[in-house]
Order: structure tokens, then C-alpha cells, then sequence
């Protein structure tokens, strides 16, 4: 297995040149860790000392222990670090005024999973699109892309349907890094944000990371959990529970009105190329139907290099609203701080795969448009491309 080196590990090296006397804000999480698994808040606090005023955290709060999406963190001093932790998920999405005082460099360490979805990486884009032309220069410690930097999956998000959830007009499964994503964002945005990347070291495009994993938020425990994200997400958007509160997040998807082996042997008649169900219950502890049995699967990845989860949760659904029409339903706003639009068309990007479903179109009716949109996609992140 390919030794990688995430950029966190690599700060140690050049923190005098690229820190230099510059008054630091750093993005990250309590469970964010270099290589030896020493949370990044310490590593960075001895290399920088008072120079690191305060920590911004993200969805799911400092510690990781915020469930669900608009469950709302705190700010608090944390007397163990010595400095403010500023929550950008609680009263508002972006900065206070007064946090910008005294601080001339964004220091981020965002793990990501791969999935555009998942909150951190658009979330960073929307404090850069705040910050820009206020002086304030950022460094993002890079590490690799969990999915892989060369497989996509699912629509392009559309201008039209930006959020926090979709800052860019990028698929489900993006393949870039965190600095890439950035780097990206800062020219399709126009932003006057100077930014530098410290690259993870020893990933080529093609590979996998399942890694270094500690616990990005409560319900991504493992790259089993990411492996399984960039479809089984789509279930945030249905009266289907995601198997939150269970220990298979995402790998579980049912309802109380479904009957596991009748949904088990109707995702096996569609044969889905890397993926298998297990007919199962399930009791979820949060969210959706929780504290209640619900009958379901779980989904098994038999080949990872085969299986596109956006393909196999599109059918999965599709088989619920064609086996249940008169129980299963769209989840309805709000969603991520957005109160009109279908939460479903939020987390796609568009309304194209609510309304595909809808008229039960098999995926594979729609993969040539995808692959188009993959296409121009590709030629359009080329320049921002860091790892071979």
C-alpha cells in the first residue's frame, strides 16, 4: 500500500516560511489528525503558539457530536486549547465581523469524503466568497480524496440550485482534493482570496484512501460509510431512513412499511455491476423513524471499482416509490437552511433526478446526459488538477 503523507504532516517542514507572523484562524475538527494522530488543533497550536487565535468549526460542531444537519453548534472559549472556538453552524453560516479582528491567514484542514454533499468543502467556499478582497489570505492542508481522484458520479449541481450543499457546478462524486475544490472555487467565483495549497504526498489520482480515519461527523464512522455516500445521501431527500442512529450509516436504508425481502429481491432482479442487498430491520436511534422497526437492506459493495452508488440509491428509491406508491413520499423542507426548495433537489443539484423518478425512468435512460455533463466537467477542473 502506497505511504501517504497528508498536508497537516507536511506543515511541520515549512511552518516558519508559510505561517511566517501572520495571525492564524484554523478550520478543522477535534478529531482531525496528522499521520501519527495527533489532532491538528494541538499540531498547529505548537507550531504557531499564540499566533493561532481562534478555531472555526463546521457542521457537526468542534467535537464531532451534532447529528443531523441544522443542528446548531455553539461558539465557547476552550480553555484546554487556550483559544474561542467560532461555530460557522450556529447563528450564522459565515463569520461575525468581530471574529475578522487581528486575523490575516484562514488555516484549513477539512476531511472530506469525496461526495459534493457533504457540508465542508461548500461551506469553506461560502467563507471565501465572504472573505474576499478583505485581505485575508488561506492555506488549506490537503489530503487525499477518499473515492479517488478519477471516478464521477451523478449530475452536475446547477447555478440555479446552490447552497451549502452545492457551491459549484460539480457532480456527486467530484474526484478532487480539498485544495483542488478550493482552487477551483476561487476562480469560478472571481474570489480575491490568495491561496496556498500544502499537497498530500505519495496519492496518485486513481487512488483509493481508506486510511487515516478517525470520525469526520457522527454518522461517516468509516470509508466503508463513504464508499456507499454519494447515492445513499440521496435518501436525506425521502421518507427513508438512512440508518442514522445505527452503526451502519447509509449502508441501511428502509422504512416501516417495507418489506425487506420483497425490496432485497427487487434491486436483485435489476443485477447493479459491484453491489448486493441484504434483506434486514433495523431500528434507528435519530432522525427519521427513530425508536421505530423498519424493514429494508443493506447495501454490500462487492467490488468498489464496479459500484456507482449514485446509480444503485437512484434504483433503490425508484424501487420504494414503484413498490410503495401510496407510502413513500419526498422529505419536505426545510433542509440545510433552505425552506422552499424539495430537500431531494437541493442535494442533487437539480430537479431532473426527483422528476426521473417520479416517472420511473431506469438510471441507465439518463447515465449518457450524466457522462456528458462528467465530460465538460473534467476539462473545465483540469487546470486545478494537483496530483498525477
Amino acid at each position: 500500500m502506497p505511504h501517504f503523507i497528508n498536508g497537516i504532516d507536511a506543515l511541520e517542514g515549512i511552518h516558519a516560511r508559510l505561517l511566517g507572523r501572520r495571525r492564524i484562524a484554523l478550520v478543522t475538527g477535534s478529531a482531525n489528525t496528522d499521520s501519527a494522530a495527533r489532532p491538528t488543533h494541538e499540531v498547529v497550536r505548537r507550531l504557531a503558539g499564540n499566533r493561532l487565535r481562534a478555531v472555526w468549526a463546521l457542521q457537526h460542531g468542534f467535537f464531532v457530536d451534532k447529528q443531523d444537519n441544522m443542528v446548531l453548534s455553539p461558539s465557547f472559549h476552550w480553555q484546554r486549547a487556550g483559544v474561542p472556538v467560532r461555530s460557522l453552524y450556529g447563528r450564522s453560516l459565515l463569520p461575525e465581523e468581530k471574529w475578522l479582528r487581528g486575523i490575516d491567514l484562514l488555516l484549513c484542514d477539512p476531511f472530506d469524503v469525496g461526495t459534493r454533499v457533504y457540508t465542508f468543502l461548500n461551506h469553506l467556499v461560502m467563507v471565501l466568497r465572504h472573505l474576499s478582497g478583505r485581505g485575508v489570505e488561506a492555506v488549506v492542508l490537503d489530503r487525499p480524496n477518499p473515492l479517488n481522484g478519477r471516478d464521477l458520479e451523478g449530475p452536475l449541481a446547477r447555478p440555479g440550485h446552490f447552497s451549502i450543499v452545492a457551491q459549484l457546478p460539480v457532480p456527486m462524486r467530484h474526484g478532487l482534493t480539498a485544495g483542488e475544490f478550493l482552487s477551483y472555487a476561487i476562480s469560478h467565483h472571481g474570489l480575491d482570496v490568495p491561496l496556498t495549497v500544502v499537497k498530500a504526498r505519495g496519492w496518485r489520482r486513481e487512488d483509493y484512501f481508506p486510511g487515516n480515519w478517525t470520525l469526520p461527523s457522527p454518522n461517516m464512522p468509516s470509508f466503508a460509510t463513504a464508499l456507499v455516500y454519494p447515492g445513499a445521501v440521496l435518501l436525506e431527500g425521502t421518507n427513508l431512513s438512512e440508518g442514522r442512529g445505527t452503526t451502519r450509516p447509509f449502508e441501511l436504508a428502509g422504512a416501516p412499511f417495507v418489506d425487506p425481502f420483497r425490496l432485497a429481491a427487487e434491486l436483485a432482479r435489476l443485477r447493479l455491476p459491484g453491489a448486493r442487498f441484504v434483506p434486514m430491520y433495523f431500528k434507528p436511534e435519530f432522525s427519521k423513524h427513530a425508536g421505530r422497526v423498519c424493514g429494508g437492506v443493506l447495501a454490500q459493495v462487492t467490488d468498489r471499482d464496479r459500484f456507482r452508488s449514485f446509480a444503485v440509491y437512484y434504483e433503490l428509491i425508484r424501487a420504494v416509490a414503484r413498490l410503495y406508491p401510496g407510502r413513500f413520499a419526498w422529505k419536505k423542507p426545510p433542509y440545510e437552511f433552505e425552506r422552499r426548495r424539495p430537500p431531494i433537489d437541493m442535494i442533487c443539484g437539480t430537479d431532473r433526478i426527483r422528476r426521473s423518478i417520479e416517472m420511473d425512468i431506469p438510471y441507465a435512460r439518463l447515465r449518457a446526459g450524466i457522462e456528458r455533463g462528467h465530460a465538460a466537467y473534467s476539462e473545465a477542473v483540469q487546470p486545478f488538477r494537483l496530483y498525477p
